[in-house]
């Protein structure tokens, strides 16, 4: 997950964790005004996919951006999805009712968490394994995505929860070495090339 794509050398570090290896990036920065995002979007999305043309991209927010795009929308928990986008179309959630009302309005997958202890949740319980597993259950199916402190050691247990993958914020966009970073995450992702 990229926040604050907008801000200055957020972009560059985008574009290295693509060229080292991340399949998926999802575009995010509440903060900034909509003729910033419009055209930082419009400029990261291009050099993305000049990277990898399958590179998955998706925007938080802004569906009439994220259709003129071709990209996927990610909606925050509260919203209601619109017309059908492009996809991946996805949405934040919290607790399994969001999940089992993300499954019933057609969404393709939802991010669930936080699932352990994370600076951006100072003061607010973590959902835990166990939540993690309720929202399994309750999305019968549609992936789910592990996100909130995930360190690379905790991935396996992620996995084993039933998550269909893990989505990462400051464990890449705040690495020191971000190609050991995305090495990190890439080995506990993939499965080994052999027994």
């Amino acid at each position: 997950m990229a926040d604050g794509f907008t801000q200055p050398g957020i972009d560059q570090r985008i574009v290295q964790a693509v060229r080292y290896g991340v399949e998926w990036v999802q575009l995010r920065d509440h903060g900034a005004r909509p003729d910033l995002v419009e055209i930082s979007a419009s400029v990261l999305v291009r050099r993305l996919r000049h990277i990898d043309p399958r590179l998955v991209v998706s925007l938080n927010g802004h569906p009439d951006l994220a259709t003129r795009l071709k990209v996927g929308r990610h909606e925050p928990a509260h919203q209601v999805s619109g017309e059908p986008s492009f996809h991946p179309r996805g949405r934040s959630t919290h607790d399994v009712s969001q999940v089992a009302a993300a499954r019933e309005d057609g969404l393709d997958y939802v991010l669930f968490g936080h699932i352990f202890e994370t600076a951006s949740h100072r003061g607010e319980a973590p959902r835990g394994l166990d939540g993690l597993a309720d929202a399994v259950r309750a999305a019968e199916g549609m992936p789910v995505i592990a996100i909130g402190g995930i360190l690379p050691e905790r991935v396996p247990f992620c996995l084993d929860a039933g998550a269909h993958g893990v989505a990462v914020l400051s464990g890449l966009m705040q690495a020191p070495n971000l190609f050991q970073a995305v090495d990190a995450y890439a080995r506990v992702l993939a499965p080994p090339l052999l027994p």
